[in-house]
């Protein structure tokens, strides 16, 4: 495990740091995905950006919303931005709102601005991944198999890296094969995979996060994510099917 990067006399740590680096990775390959679909690659830049600053604001915000009684003695303390006091799932939400209103005020297609940053998320996940075992986050389960990993005296299945693995397989179909029968198709291709993966890959989790009967949550949201993605597929597809009989090709 690596917890803090050296740089000569800059120490970070390594995890936060991956993602910063995982974040504009990503947003590069993006850019560069987005020619390929018509876009201008500074509309990713920009509506990346602003999803980032708006999405770590809105993720803080509901937490001190949800925790507001820690805070009323000294409300300074809500402008810490520490990692265990954010949102993620209301970051996300935040986030993917103000991307929305970025294509509509510029009249940009959505679907080719998610088939663009199809690519750049898998690339996220590579590297955001692989910080994440680097840094000693998200450990894996308890393991007897020959490639697990000891940390600290325990012998685990890194299963970061079988999800940094996973995300590479995604993001070479992605980049290479080109096929796009519709525009954000390649898109829900990634959410569809990776949903499958996190659907198996959660089990060598060492501790999951659980809901209800003992249901892993990770899991619940994953397989939501693939059958949506699926149906979504599904519909497009049968759209695109009725439309070509229509006209009788």
């Amino acid at each position: 495990m690596l917890p803090t990067l050296s740089l000569g006399s800059i120490s970070l740590p390594t995890y936060p740091f991956f993602f910063l680096l995982a974040f504009w990775g990503g947003l590069w390959l993006a850019a560069l995905q987005a020619k390929r679909w018509g876009l201008d690659g500074d509309h990713i830049y920009n509506a990346g950006l602003y999803a980032f600053l708006g999405g770590i604001i809105g993720a803080r915000l509901w937490f001190v919303l949800l925790h507001w009684q820690n805070y009323v003695s000294n409300p300074a303390q809500a402008l810490s931005l520490s990692r265990s006091a954010l949102s993620l799932g209301a970051g996300l939400a935040v986030g993917a709102l103000i991307v929305w209103v970025y294509l509509q005020r510029n009249k940009l297609t959505i679907g080719a601005y998610l088939d663009a940053l199809a690519p750049g998320l898998a690339l996220a996940l590579v590297i955001g991944h692989i910080g994440a075992f680097l840094g000693g986050e998200a450990l894996g389960a308890t393991a007897t198999v020959p490639w697990a990993v000891e940390i600290a005296g325990t012998a685990r299945h890194p299963v970061q890296l079988y999800e940094a693995a996973v995300s590479l397989i995604i993001l070479g179909g992605l980049y290479f094969n080109p096929f796009r029968p519709w525009p954000g198709f390649q898109f829900w291709l990634l959410v569809a995979f990776y949903g499958l993966a996190r659907l198996v890959l959660e089990i060598f989790r060492a501790r999951p996060l659980l809901i209800g009967n003992g249901y892993l949550l990770v899991q619940v949201v994953a397989l939501a994510a693939v059958i949506v993605a699926l149906s979504i597929m599904a519909y497009n597809f049968s759209r695109n099917s009725a439309g070509i009989h229509s006209r009788g090709l």
